[in-house]
Order: structure tokens, then C-alpha cells, then sequence
């Protein structure tokens, strides 16, 4: 087949599946709705450079740094609880009863537990503001004051970057009680560490009590982040 018949036959697909990359409108979304809580089963995946983890479990998020996140075992065991609260996080590893606890700033810098950090940066995904384009990237100012580039396609946050090489991409959208949310979270960071979140039917903007975010310490050996090793 001549090349100009083969490409006249390849060029609608091509198109297509181009097309198919970028969000299209959702036309359920209420103007300027935001997400306040979300409340989510999850599929959860972690692989850093010396080990890998990955399980199911649920996600609670309360706007704009509150958040827990459980992970759970193929067999239904927790593997682990994060808890972020302001600028605190808690690690529960309950198979051996230890907690280690501190701010965000004492993360030990290797085993992969940088991307901890991220995790509350990585929820602000709200839709674009007023004034600003449907498609391209601008820069501004995160929900926690950190410096970041957003990348709109449609109205909707495809993708940002921290001024420190943290990237986060968002996928599979869908209108969920007025506001779009992304079903698919893919966060790589500096160091390339690698978290990947899929939801399952996620809830937004219901009532979530204080409880939910506040760790039980209570039988647990307590210990500093800096002693704990990787994930």
C-alpha cells in the first residue's frame, strides 16, 4: 500500500488516540467546588530504590493537611497506618508494635521515605481558579506555601512539579458530588521514588470526625523518625 493511502488510514486512529490522552470536560462539575474530605478504598503501590510494597487499604483526607492512610496485607492485615497532621506524621507498623513519630523535616533522606512528605501536596488537585487557562502550566503558590508549576488540560490538573523536582500526574477523572476528582495519582519524586494510588469509589465533602486522623499510640513502642530504616 502507497505510504500516503497507509497514512490516510492511520491518521483518524492516531488522532483518536491522542485525543483519548487529554481529559475532556466534565460537565457535572459545579463551579468552583473543591475538595474538602475524600474518603476512599485504595489500591496503593511504593518502589524505591531498595524495596518495593504494595496492597490495598482506604485513604481519609481533610483539607489541607490532614490525612490517613492504611495499607493493607493480600491477607487483610494492616502493613502500616500514616498519619500527617500539620506539619507531624506517624508511621504505625503494627507487626512490630512500633510507631515512629516527628515532623516531616526529620524523614530520614534514604530507605524511600521521602515520598511521605508528598503525600499531602500530592491531594491539592483543585480544578483552576478564575482567570486562569483551561490548557497550559502556570506557576504558583501550593495550599501548604511551597512553589509549584500546574499543568491545566480542560480546567483540570493533569500534572504539577515542586521547584525541587517532585512530580505528580493525574488521571481518570470523574465527577463525584459536584467536584472532579482523579481516580489515578502517580507521584514520582526527586529521588525517584515511585507512589502510585488508584480510588475506588471515593466520597467527598462527607463529614469526617477528628478521630480518624488522631493515631493510637496505646501498646506501641514509640520511637523518633530517624531511627526507623526504610519502609
Amino acid at each position: 500500500m502507497p505510504f500516503y493511502r497507509l497514512l490516510k488510514h492511520l491518521l483518524p486512529l492516531l488522532l483518536l488516540t491522542a485525543c483519548a490522552t487529554i481529559p475532556t470536560p466534565l460537565p457535572d462539575h459545579r463551579p468552583g467546588a473543591v475538595m474538602e474530605t475524600l474518603s476512599s478504598a485504595v489500591s496503593i503501590s511504593i518502589h524505591t530504590a531498595g524495596r518495593s510494597m504494595g496492597g490495598s487499604g482506604y485513604l481519609l483526607f481533610r483539607r489541607p493537611d490532614q490525612l490517613h492512610l492504611v495499607v493493607l496485607s493480600p491477607f487483610g492485615t494492616t502493613m502500616l497506618e500514616a498519619f500527617a497532621l500539620g506539619d507531624r506524621i506517624t508511621l504505625i507498623y503494627p507487626s512490630r508494635s512500633t510507631a515512629y513519630v516527628g515532623r516531616f523535616d526529620e524523614l530520614p533522606e534514604k530507605g524511600g521515605l521521602q515520598g511521605w512528605r508528598l503525600m499531602r501536596w500530592v491531594m491539592d488537585a483543585d480544578p483552576r481558579e478564575a482567570g486562569q487557562p483551561l490548557n497550559g502550566t502556570v506557576e504558583r503558590t501550593g495550599a501548604l506555601g511551597s512553589s509549584e508549576k500546574v499543568t491545566y488540560e480542560n480546567g483540570l490538573v493533569t500534572a504539577k512539579d515542586s521547584a525541587s523536582g517532585d512530580h505528580v500526574s493525574y488521571s481518570s477523572y470523574s465527577v463525584v458530588n459536584g467536584v472532579p476528582v482523579a481516580a489515578e495519582l502517580d507521584l514520582r519524586n526527586a529521588r525517584d521514588n515511585r507512589i502510585r494510588i488508584t480510588l475506588d469509589e471515593p466520597e467527598v465533602n462527607t463529614h469526617l470526625d477528628d478521630a480518624v486522623f488522631a493515631p493510637h499510640l496505646d501498646g506501641l513502642t514509640v520511637m523518633p523518625l530517624s531511627a526507623i530504616k526504610g519502609l
